[in-house]
């Protein structure tokens, strides 16, 4: 004891007094395993530490913040042979420190903890065998997430080997109506005010509503804003009446704001941020000599490692009253783990949907690893979805709010996907998981993507089908559902994959792609997502670059050297088949329906022999005649190469009965352009109605919205400013600084 106090023990004497020490102690008798582990639960127990993760400045600051939800979870493993010996050693010497006179009574106690972690589970206590109806365990979750634990590792080690960090795989009646006139978005102004028109947010589906970072009620503005003098997020309201002032900034956030709603008089903040979970055993502490010396050695060993650290993304949603805009008030706050990656509110209820990725726990009882949490709590097994065969240990974690009460979470789920593309209808939520090459497998191989269909009513989710066809998607709007089919457009790409064999020693050395081809398909999936009709081998060498559905007909673009744009009638869902393909120079990366016998196309000028873009490009086809469409007008753009809005279509300002769209583009030339531009189409040709130079980032930042409230245009800046035009001479009327 005297040498270990005075840390004069080498490790060899430690191990040797050790030994010695447990040969002279006597085994108890009733020393029984059962007896061991429940007073190991006893004496262990974990711990979690949050901690705020640094920020940067600026651009460079918002680019790392969306990295970093691509950014893997890494895990870091400790131990040594005497910290082993050492833990087992306090084990078997504290045996006499235990009251073992009550032995049979703890036995009960350990079964009846048993019997309480099953129910924990969603397995019946009093039958441990016992198959669920629904749902999973946590064991199942734990044994199908264990292989593929393992090859993440593999792969990580060989990746740190090479210098490069591993990314996992990752890793969008009455009532009804009211929510179409309001957009979600109506506050409780005058009925002058109500009868407004202003702009809303460009969404997939007339009545389900999309979150943004800028709404508008018709009054008042709402844009998401980071302030560079403090580094925190906020949402600023702008009232627009008889002043353009600030009415209040809602919220204070050192965590990134993703999206915002306004319904009615709510306002929703979704946060999305990270903090780092330690794992940490302590060991208590117990009467003996033996007992203290060991733990004293185990606590320096533990004090000087981290058994093991992660980083886990979160998702809040803040849902805060706004009655009095002036006076917001923070009403309840929900919390989800797991990245963001899009939601919904349809008739009433807010759909949430976040990616939770999992580690390897030390310990398969450490749940917090690998099962979502809502509100701190695990969610319950029954409401998980284990697919066959998975092949990413990640879940798609699905809530549902009810905004008129937005007290609890109404309905919880999960279901263990990668997923991260989505399309919300009035009826059903489909959820799309990418599907790659799986390396390494010979034969002719192809990507694929699964699809997951939920019902859902009042709130209320439903797995109730799931399927897969050939390809990926490639466009946000290449899903669209109508009378209960789903139809959609992929890219496939296929490959034959050979083995490589030694010419001298016939040993197969490797395996190598010897054919490799891409096409294009049109599927229409049925209730069951069964394949009920399809179009296959479309456009060889080209992929979707975008598309949109409007009742029976769909229309779709491939691209390699020119753009051609095909009509589907798709009446007959068992039978779809092509109507036109109509051949120009470039392509449309976003395309929407502006009128009952128009369609707009957005997207960049192309040389027609070498397929190299020259600038942005409109496009306005008339669809009178779905098997003849025409290029009746475009615009060339060659001053600039990138708008947001050709990869966002929410960056898109639209509004058809206004006549009036718009988006911020920029330009690379020997001038750098940043603008924002407002288009109208008349007279069969496109005009401008505006030209705002935001080069100047320092009064501008790096993004820029417009919108609109009757005759007047607004274009907002994510540092705060805000900018007041007229629509009717384009003048500058007013001006909000940050």
């Amino acid at each position: 004891m005297e040498q270990y106090k005075t840390g004069k023990w080498t490790e060899e004497e430690l191990r040797q007094g050790l030994q010695k020490a447990a040969e002279a102690e006597e085994i108890p008798e009733k020393l029984q395993p059962e007896q061991m582990e429940f007073w190991l639960r006893q004496k262990t127990r974990k711990n979690g530490k949050d901690q705020q993760r640094t920020r940067g400045n600026g651009r460079d600051h918002m680019k790392e913040k969306r990295d970093e939800k691509k950014r893997s979870y890494r895990r870091w493993w400790c131990g040594t042979a005497v910290t082993a010996a050492a833990a087992a050693l306090v084990l078997f010497a504290a045996g006499h420190s235990i009251d073992w006179k009550q032995g049979m009574k703890l036995e009960e106690s350990v079964k009846e903890e048993k019997k309480q972690d099953l129910a924990a589970e969603g397995e019946n206590p009093a039958d441990p065998e016992s198959e669920k109806t629904e749902g999973v365990t946590y064991q199942e979750l734990y044994q199908a997430f264990s292989d593929i634990w393992k090859e993440q590792e593999e792969i990580e080690i060989a990746s740190q080997d090479r210098g490069v960090m591993f990314e996992t795989k990752e890793s969008e009646e009455d009532t009804k109506d009211m929510a179409v006139e309001e957009s979600g978005s109506q506050s409780s102004t005058s009925s002058k005010e109500a009868s407004k028109s202003y702009g809303k947010t460009n969404q997939q589906e007339k009545n389900v509503e999309e979150a943004d970072i800028v709404k508008n009620d018709g009054r008042y503005l709402y844009q998401v804003v980071y302030r560079d003098r403090d580094h925190k997020y906020a949402v600023q309201i702008i009232d627009t009446g008889e002043e353009l002032e600030n009415a209040a900034m809602a919220g204070e956030f050192d965590n990134e704001i993703s999206e915002i709603y306004v319904w009615k008089d709510k306002l929703v903040v979704i946060e999305t941020g990270w903090i780092n979970e330690t794992e940490e055993e302590e060991i208590q502490e117990e009467e003996g000599s033996i007992f203290e010396m060991i733990k004293g050695f185990a606590e320096d060993v533990f004090a000087a490692r981290k058994v093991a650290a992660q980083e886990t993304a979160y998702s809040r949603i803040h849902v805060y009253d706004i009655k009095d805009r002036r006076n917001p008030r923070e009403y309840h706050t929900f919390t989800i783990k797991g990245n963001y990656r899009d939601s919904r509110i349809s008739d009433g209820y807010l759909y949430f949907f976040s990616g939770c990725n999992t580690y390897r726990p030390r310990l398969e009882k450490n749940y917090k690893a690998y099962v979502p949490e809502m509100d701190g709590e695990p969610l319950s097994p029954d409401r998980i979805y284990l697919p066959e065969n998975p092949d990413a240990a990640s879940y798609l974690v699905m809530a549902s709010i009810n905004m008129a009460k937005p007290d609890e979470f109404t309905d919880t789920a999960a279901i263990v996907t990668a997923a991260d593309r989505f399309y919300v209808s009035e009826r059903s939520i489909y959820v799309a998981d990418s599907q790659h090459f799986e390396y390494g497998k010979t034969g002719i191989q192809n990507d694929s993507t699964r699809i997951y269909r939920f019902s859902y009513q009042d709130g209320k989710m439903k797995k109730e089908a799931e399927g897969t066809v050939k390809g990926l998607l490639r466009d946000d709007m290449a899903m669209n559902e109508q009378n209960g089919y789903l139809r959609l457009v992929t890219t496939v790409e296929q490959q034959k994959v050979e083995e490589i064999v030694d010419d001298i020693t016939g040993e197969v050395i490797g395996t190598d792609s010897v054919e490799f081809e891409t096409s294009n398909s049109l599927y229409v999936l049925d209730k069951k997502l069964k394949v009920a009709g399809k179009i296959e081998n479309l456009a060889r060498e080209e992929q979707i670059y975008a598309a949109r559905f409007m009742g029976d007909i769909g229309y779709f673009v491939t691209f390699r050297q020119t753009d051609p744009l095909f009509s589907v009638d798709l009446s007959d869902p068992k039978h779809p088949r092509i109507l036109g393909e109509l051949k120009i120079s470039g392509f449309s990366e976003y395309l929407h329906f502006y009128d009952k016998d128009l369609l707009l196309g957005i997207g960049k000028e192309a040389d027609e022999n070498t397929g190299a873009t020259e600038g942005l490009k409109l496009s306005m086809f008339d669809t009178s005649d779905p098997s003849d469409v025409k290029e009746t007008a475009k615009l060339n753009l060659p001053e600039y190469e990138y708008a947001e809005a050709l990869y966002d279509y929410k960056a898109v300002f639209i509004d058809t009965d206004k006549n009036l769209f718009g988006f911020y583009a920029e330009g690379y030339g020997e001038e750098y352009l940043c603008r924002y531009l407002l288009f109208t189409f008349q007279e069969g040709k496109f005009q401008e109605v505006m030209n705002i130079d935001c080069s100047d980032q320092r009064k501008y930042s790096y993004r820029v919205r417009g919108t609109y409230i009757d005759d007047r245009f607004y274009l907002l800046c994510e540092n705060g400013k805000v900018e007041e035009y007229s629509l009717t001479d384009g003048g500058k009327l007013r001006e909000l600084l940050p």
